[in-house]
């Protein structure tokens, strides 16, 4: 059932594009979108040590070759009368096919805004909340020049990291705006709110009469407790040199009710039941182009109270935090061609008090360095290559070499 109304929006929302997807008159609806196709050698080997988790010593390695439909998103923006609109993003990833089935489906957007003025812009709907620079932008891949996006931007890393833990992945109502303080500087906010984080959210309905997670929902997707996300930016926009710097923070609940496994899924690496904890979010963000170079940056931590956890004897140490951050430089060789390199580093101590020296902590290190071409306007063609390893620990090694090649296009 799902499929066919997936399948039956599709249809519509194309039928809506081929009446009006040409005309670009405010009244009428405005079709737009990107798409990116990358071919990807993957070598990836890892190491398991003999230790208290795993009593033997093993070696594994894999190698795949792989086409892929990376993404593709539809925009459909619609203006409802001068200062508002309504706005929809679809978004297929992974040579989505329910036949296969492969890849992923989802709407990460869709909104109606309404603009009182420059200093005052309401948002209600799905929205991708203003946490740093390239949260706004992650989907939008032909603005990056690169093919495989930063760690917690990138949907094939996903399985590397529980995103969420670091970064919010959606608000439902925003106040932004913006304010010229110098000709060519602006200050600009956003305050917003949204649900807690997806791991309360209800999976499926049945009709049982016991008060769980599945009985109590009314529907899928139900936030299924009080908490809420509480979040927002502030920054500095510089036009002439596309300066771009801003503070973000969220509030909200770390769901600890369940034992949670690494990352790495090494045996006897689980977090005990801890129940929801207050967890606070802060970012950075830095961008800027000077002569031929454009710099982009990030940082994100999550920290969390730990005063009731910790009165717990055997946890008197415990230590939830962990942290993301990336650089990024691009060199512009010409109007067409350009080189780029980027590095980035997470840490996650969540489970440092149940063994020292874990994977997690010890860190994700990932090197990318690639260069593209843009033969058209809206067109690049893209090569990438990248190492990703992790930092020294007592129970793994893992590495993981990606060559990519694609082309990435605005139509």
């Amino acid at each position: 059932m799902k499929y066919m109304i997936k399948a039956a929006l599709i249809l519509l929302l194309g039928l809506l594009c081929t009446t009006k997807s040409f005309a670009q008159d405010e009244d009428e609806l405005y079709v737009f979108g990107f798409a990116q196709v990358l071919f990807n050698a993957k070598m990836m080997d890892f190491t398991v040590n003999e230790s208290t988790l795993i009593p033997f010593e093993f070696e594994q390695s894999f190698e795949s070759n792989s086409f892929s439909l990376h993404q593709v998103n539809l925009f459909f923006q619609k203006p409802i009368n001068e200062r508002s609109l309504f706005f929809l993003s679809l978004e297929a990833s992974g040579s989505y096919s329910t036949k296969t089935p492969s890849g992923n489906f989802e709407i990460p957007e869709g909104w109606i805004n309404y603009r009182f003025s420059e200093l005052l812009e309401l948002k209600a709907g799905l929205l991708l909340p203003k946490f740093n620079n390239l949260t706004e932008i992650k989907n939008r891949l032909p603005l990056f020049p690169y093919l495989i996006r930063p760690l917690m931007y990138e949907g094939l890393l996903s399985s590397l990291v529980y995103v969420e833990d670091y970064k919010p992945q959606s608000a439902y109502f925003q106040v932004s705006g913006s304010k010229k303080i110098r000709p060519s500087h602006s200050l600009e906010y956003a305050l917003y709110v949204g649900n807690a984080e997806n791991s309360f959210l209800s999976k499926q309905i049945d009709d049982s009469f016991t008060v769980n997670e599945n009985s109590a929902a009314l529907y899928r997707g139900e936030n299924l407790n009080t908490a809420l996300l509480f979040g927002g930016r502030i920054g500095v926009i510089q036009n002439l040199q596309n300066f771009k710097a801003g503070v973000s923070f969220t509030y909200d609940k770390d769901n600890k009710t369940k034992e949670e496994n690494s990352m790495f899924r090494l045996p006897g690496l689980t977090t005990p039941v801890l129940g929801e904890i207050d967890r606070y979010r802060l970012g950075f963000d830095l961008s800027f182009n000077i002569a031929d170079f454009s710099f982009e940056g990030e940082y994100m931590g999550a920290f969390h109270d730990h005063s009731v956890v910790r009165k717990t004897p055997a946890y008197s140490n415990a230590n939830l935090n962990k942290f993301f951050l990336y650089s990024g430089l691009t060199y512009h060789i010409s109007e067409q061609f350009y080189a780029f390199g980027y590095y980035s580093l997470s840490k996650d101590y969540s489970y440092e008090f149940i063994h020292a020296n874990t994977p997690s902590a010890g860190g994700i290190n990932i090197y990318s360095v690639g260069g593209g071409w843009k033969p058209f306007e809206n067109t690049s063609i893209k090569l990438q290559y990248l190492k990703s390893d992790i930092g020294a620990n007592d129970y793994l090694e893992y590495s993981i070499t990606m060559i990519s090649l694609g082309v990435s296009t605005i139509f």
